[in-house]
């Protein structure tokens, strides 16, 4: 089912062409732009403050890494590994992440704005206390993602697998949830509150809130 985001989704700004590059070890407010990076490994490398703008990664190994307040814009990532990454107050503007696996990351207290995710698999991560805007998750798997405290208002979640997902005292206002799986999800009235679900979904979440539905007639039960 096509969803259409709150507003428009702006992609990186790049150049049809970057130079190729090869960047292995990061450095504490350490500056990175106009390069693609094939096949680059940031294993057990850790960085305060490093920017990275009009970048492009593909098959990269970035994980696990741990990053204090890193900031990527107009950056592009395709088929790599950010598994394990530990990034704290990371800021992201205008950045595709596209068939990458993001298996149980920590992006605490980060901050999106133009961001696509199409995909990729964030399983088991945790996006705690972070603020989305102008955001989209398409055909990702996000079982068991972690979302607390975070605010989606106005994100499009198309397609996507949200089994188990956490969801508590996340805002989802204006968060469009058509056509995802929402089983076992975390979440309450307050939660869901604004929330844009198709019929399937309203019964799924009523039976998740524990509203019992019976038609008229039909033995009420105990």
């Amino acid at each position: 089912m096509k969803t259409s985001p709150s507003r428009e989704i702006h992609p990186p700004r790049q150049p049809k062409r970057l130079p190729a590059g090869f960047l292995s070890t990061l450095q504490d407010d350490g500056e990175y732009s106009a390069l693609e990076l094939s096949g680059c490994r940031w294993t057990g490398q850790s960085a305060a403050r490093p920017v990275f703008e009009t970048m492009v990664f593909r098959k990269a190994v970035l994980g696990p890494s741990r990053l204090a307040k890193p900031r990527l814009a107009d950056c592009h990532l395709e088929n790599s590994d950010l598994s394990g990454i530990v990034w704290e107050q990371a800021r992201f503007r205008r950045v595709e992440f596209l068939e990458c696996r993001i298996i149980g990351a920590q992006l605490l207290e980060s901050d999106y704005e133009d961001v696509l995710f199409r995909n990729c698999i964030l399983e088991r991560a945790v996006i705690s206390s972070a603020k989305f805007r102008a955001a989209r998750f398409s055909k990702c798997k996000l079982r068991e993602a972690s979302f607390e405290y975070t605010d989606l208002s106005g994100v499009v979640f198309e397609d996507c697998d949200l089994t188990r997902a956490d969801l508590r005292r996340a805002k989802l206002a204006g968060a469009d949830l058509r056509g995802s799986q929402l089983d076992g999800v975390q979440a309450g009235p307050e939660e869901f509150s604004g929330a844009i679900v198709d019929s399937t979904q309203a019964l799924q979440i009523a039976g998740l809130l524990g509203v019992v539905i019976r038609e008229k007639g039909e033995d009420p039960g105990p």
